[in-house]
């Protein structure tokens, strides 16, 4: 089939995108593997729309937590772009609760929820429902098996059968975090649009930085617990209740702190007032329940989890990749706004921002001609699996990392695997790996124990 823009991912920032190009008039396709991260957002997104708030301290913010690494264009670009965002978004009937919560490293109150801790599916809800009524929209479900285009992207190959041919192709599938063993993310967020934009030749970068949410539930089945439980006054403690660390300081920082410190770690809310808890974290009880644990009363383990991916696809401003006619925004882009370390709830702002954006440049954009040749990828069979890729991962690539490390999972992830998924897998988890490898420094997210910075506590 034909469209004039092709969009892969129906989170946020690829729903976003298919709504601006329908609005401007392109056909869209809107292809997805199926709900990933945007469905489970808990924290909200973050925008100055109160009165003693700004964009400029919004920017400040985003780059103080960025450690130095982030472009000072695109920052002030998306926390610009903040208050008009949360107004579009009000126009396709979303509510927000009222008010605004402070979280981690952020200055001021200025993140909105929706449903208390269930901003994410909330808000998701809101935005299908506008995809639904949108007659120039066209959806399908399908994994991406690859680009087409031979120094260009003209479409792609899905599965099932599905071969989409577009005048221009926006890539929304995500981050890599869900390569990770120990992870807050889908599993489809495995990196798969970033790893087939590398094959089709864009420039990726900053793949190195990973952000590892430290409140994340201890136990065999992990849950995240939202940053804005700690913004309400929750304490990170050790086993005989001492806070070791400030709970507001970037989540780089307090990441590092617990992956550090000896002995058990846990978030402790039972000097919280329940009525609080039980109107603003129902996610939070509900889930603590599930596990068996009272959080009115009791402690709850936590420790650190793959949750969000800094790298990606390089893109400018509007979204544009290395390779005529691919574009991408979203986890998977790396735009420059979150540099070394995100801010807590930049990315659905993000997200929504640069995938309208993006899709402003590509629906004006001269359609792309080029072959709609897609590159028979090869790979070496051997016992490697999914999951041993995902335990090399967290093993060599986690919260503390070491250059011996590295080149031992380099050694490993390149020996071969069992499945085409899995040479997927090690193939990005290597292109990781091999970033970490090359910044010999600790930086945000990426901390080196051979070369280690300081923390704040």
């Amino acid at each position: 089939m034909k469209t004039d823009v092709l969009v892969i991912g129906d989170g946020l920032a690829g729903s976003a995108a298919a709504l601006e190009a329908a609005r401007l008039g392109a056909r869209v396709a809107l292809v997805s593997a199926g709900p990933a991260s945007s469905e489970r957002a808990q924290g909200g997104i973050a925008a100055a729309v109160l009165p003693e708030d700004s964009p400029r301290l919004h920017a400040l913010d985003t780059l103080a937590a960025g450690a130095g690494l982030c472009d000072p264009d695109a920052v002030a670009m998306l926390t610009s772009a903040g208050p008009e965002t949360v107004r579009w978004l009000q126009s396709l009937g979303v509510r927000f609760d009222g008010g605004a919560a402070r979280e981690a490293a952020h200055s001021l109150p200025r993140v909105l929820h929706l449903g208390g801790d269930q901003s994410g599916h909330t808000l998701m809800a809101f935005v299908h429902a506008a995809i639904e009524r949108e007659p120039n929209i066209s959806r399908y479900t399908a994994r991406l098996h690859a680009l087409l285009g031979d120094g260009v992207c003209v479409g792609a190959v899905f599965s099932g059968g599905l071969t989409v041919l577009a005048g221009a192709t926006i890539l929304a599938t995500g981050g890599y975090a869900g390569l990770y063993e120990r992870t807050t993310n889908s599993r489809l967020s495995n990196g798969k649009g970033i790893l087939e934009a590398a094959r089709a030749g864009a420039r990726v970068a900053d793949l190195e930085f990973v952000q590892f949410h430290p409140t994340v539930f201890a136990g065999g089945h992990p849950f995240l617990i939202t940053e804005a439980l700690r913004g309400a006054g929750a304490f990170v403690v050790d086993a005989a209740g001492e806070r070791f660390i400030d709970e507001l300081l970037p989540r780089d920082q307090v990441a590092l702190a617990l992956a550090r410190h000896r002995g058990p770690a846990y978030i402790s809310a039972t000097h919280m007032d329940p009525e609080l808890l039980r109107t603003s974290f129902p996610n939070f009880l509900r889930n603590c329940r599930h596990a068996g644990i009272d959080p009115l009363r009791e402690l709850v383990p936590i420790m650190p989890a793959a949750h969000y991916t800094m790298g990606g696809v390089a893109t400018d401003l509007d979204g544009r990749s290395s390779v005529e006619g691919l574009f991408a925004a979203g986890e998977c882009a790396r735009t420059g706004v979150h540099g070394a370390n995100r801010l807590a709830s930049n990315s659905l702002l993000e997200a929504a921002a640069f995938g309208r954006r993006a899709a402003a440049a590509a629906a004006s954009a001269a359609p792309v001609d080029g072959s709609p040749s897609s590159h028979t990828h090869v790979w070496r069979r051997q016992d490697m699996s999914l999951v041993d890729v995902r335990r090399i991962l967290d093993s060599a690539a986690g919260v503390l990392r070491t250059g011996a490390g590295l080149e031992r999972a380099l050694r490993l992830l390149r020996s071969g695997a069992s499945s085409a998924a899995a040479a997927d897998a090690a193939e990005l988890a290597s292109m990781i790996c091999a970033a970490a490898l090359a910044r010999p420094v600790s930086l945000g997210a990426h901390q080196r124990l051979d070369r280690p910075a300081p923390i704040a506590v």
